[in-house]
This record gives C-alpha cells, structure tokens and sequence, in this order.
C-alpha cells in the first residue's frame, strides 16, 4: 500500500514539473527604478504562487533581451514571451495606443483604471493590439507625473519655443505645437544630456523615480503638474499564442496578480514623494506650478492634437470618443459628491 502511494505521490510531482512553464518577462525599464521594478517582482511572485508554481515569470531589466521600442514585436513574434511596459512606446505603431499610457489633460488614477475595466477601454485596447497578436492589460497604475525638469525658468508659453525636451507620445506632439522639440532617450542618457546641453529639459515620472536619475543636479527647475501624464499605466502583455495556451484559471491569475499591482502602485507612490521634494528643495531645486498661461497654453494645443489625431486615424476616434462619453458619466457623479 506504501509503495502504490509513493508511487502516485512521484507521478504527481512529475506531472506537476512537466506542466510548469517559465515565461521571459522583459521590462522596458531598469530594475532599480521605484514602483517599476518592484511591481515587476511582485507580479512574478504573485503569479507563481496564484498558479502554484505552474507559471512562472522571470524579470529581465531593461535591455537584457530586447530593447524598449523592439519589445513589442519581439513578444508578438514570440521572441520573447512577454513584456514589462508602456503603451506609449507602441503609439509609432498604432498612434491610439498612446492613449493607453497617459491621456494628457485626462483622468486620475481612479478614473483612468475605471475607464479601462468598467468603460470599455480595455476591449479597445486589445482591439489595437490585435494585430501585434499580444494580449494586453494595466498592471500597475501610476499617479500623476511631474511636468518635468528645465535646465531654465518657463515663465511663459513663449520660453517653450526651440527648447530641446526629452518627452514622448501625446505630451510631444502638443509641446511640439509651442515650438518645442520632443526627443526619446533612454533613461540611462538623460542626466548626461542635460548635463552637456543635449536636452534643455525632460520629464520621465514622479519625485521618487526622478529622485534616483540625479536630475536635481543637473537641473534646477522642477515643474508641476504632470499635464501630459495626470495619470498612466503600466503595460503587462503576453504573446497570444502563449496567453491562448494557459488554463483559464492561469490567465485568471494573471490579472488578479496585474489587479494587486494596480492598488499596490497607487498607494505605494501616493505615500512616497515627500521626502524626494524636500530633497531636491535642499539641493537648490526650485519646486512650483507651470504658469497659468502655459498651463493654458497646453491645453490648447492639446485640444488641437487630438483633434488632429482623431481625423488621421479612426482608432484613435474611436477610443477617445470612448473615453469622452465615460469621462461626461463619470464627472457628473464626481462633481454631485465633492465636498467644497
């Protein structure tokens, strides 16, 4: 009888190892980089041990296999299982994806992640994805950005004109409409290029992040707020094929891992950025708003871009239109709530 029960107990374990699968999982961002990197860590561990260790992701930095504008179609190619992301990277591709990695003047955290479960917004998102053949979903939502550092003060719309701004996505094309100049640059260039005028200035994300890119010495203008990005998303997708081959209850497990990472991320950033402002205070950084005409400024632009965007591609019409009608729904119960 002990032997029969050895022996089921060993052809267990060995099903148990034949059916665990590893998965590659490569970010676009470095590991050391706060929320980034350990939403990547958790995610993984949640996975493994949401699926007993049937599914198991392993955390590749920024680079390691691919690099952050070639993930995309290396995971729809299956080169690489999936990936750690940002949706914006994907908008030379398919111009609406942007708008799944920050709306510029758009919602909040709150009613970003709303929009996407309750809104239709995730549906459109992997319609836009569809032909990639990638499954997509936010895992991890980002509160507001910084609106970035300046190597010079901006105390007007005029003081934006020729200056050389590492931004992308949306929040390029409305600066570039005040006669700035958008540029990309991975994370790693960017300290130096202010440094050595390359760059007159850049955002990249909230204090806590800005705060290990040393940034604060090398420029001394801090400006708030994140316009271009009131809130954003982490990407997680999953070649189809691969997501296709999992058990419903593996794929099940995957987003209520990217779910706890949504939550996780908005507490953990909201609670962080005190300490990085007095930091950059006591180093000489000057921390304040965007004038109200610059501010007006880029809303303007920013109407026009969108406009200009929905005319030039119907995708794009489509999920900001979507956004719109939910966003006129949701507003009207925000604003009956709000306590003055």
């Amino acid at each position: 009888m002990k032997t029969i029960m050895l022996a089921a107990a060993l052809t267990a374990l060995t099903v148990s190892a034949v059916s665990a699968k590893d998965y590659n999982l490569q970010s676009a961002f470095p590991k050391g980089l706060p929320i980034l990197g350990p939403g990547a860590e958790r995610f993984v561990a949640s996975v493994s041990s949401l699926t007993d260790g049937a599914v198991n992701f392993k955390h590749l930095g920024a680079g390691e296999l691919s690099p952050p504008f070639e993930i995309l179609d290396n995971v729809g190619a299956g080169a690489i299982d999936a990936a750690w992301s940002y949706a914006a990277y994907a908008s030379g591709k398919a111009p609406a994806a942007a708008l799944f990695g920050s709306i510029p003047f758009g919602p909040d955290a709150i009613k970003y992640i709303s929009w996407v479960h309750h809104g239709g917004g995730l549906e459109l998102w992997r319609e836009i994805y569809e032909p990639f053949n990638v499954v997509p979903m936010p895992c991890g939502v980002i509160i507001s950005e910084a609106g970035g550092w300046y190597t010079k003060p901006i105390t007007d719309p005029a003081d934006l004109k020729g200056l050389n701004i590492r931004i992308g996505g949306l929040g390029g094309k409305i600066l570039g409409k005040l006669g700035a100049n958008a540029m990309s640059l991975p994370v790693g260039e960017i300290s130096t290029s202010l440094d050595t005028g390359r760059l007159d200035a850049t955002e990249l994300s909230f204090p806590m992040v800005d705060k290990l890119l040393g940034f604060d010495k090398v420029a001394k203008h801090y400006y708030f707020p994140g316009w271009h990005q009131p809130s954003g998303f982490i990407e997680f997708y999953m070649n189809k094929d691969a997501w296709n081959s999992l058990s419903d209850g593996q794929r099940r497990a995957i987003e209520v891992a990217c779910a706890d990472i949504n939550l996780w991320a908005i507490g953990t950033a909201s609670a962080g950025q005190g300490e990085a402002l007095a930091a950059f205070r006591g180093n000489g950084v000057t921390v304040a708003r965007f004038p109200d005409s610059v501010m007006n400024a880029l809303r303007q632009a920013a109407d026009e871009v969108y406009e200009e965007q929905a005319a030039a591609d119907p995708m794009f019409k489509k999920v900001i239109e979507s956004y719109g009608a939910f966003s006129k729904s949701y507003d009207e119960y925000q604003a009956l709530s709000h306590i003055k």
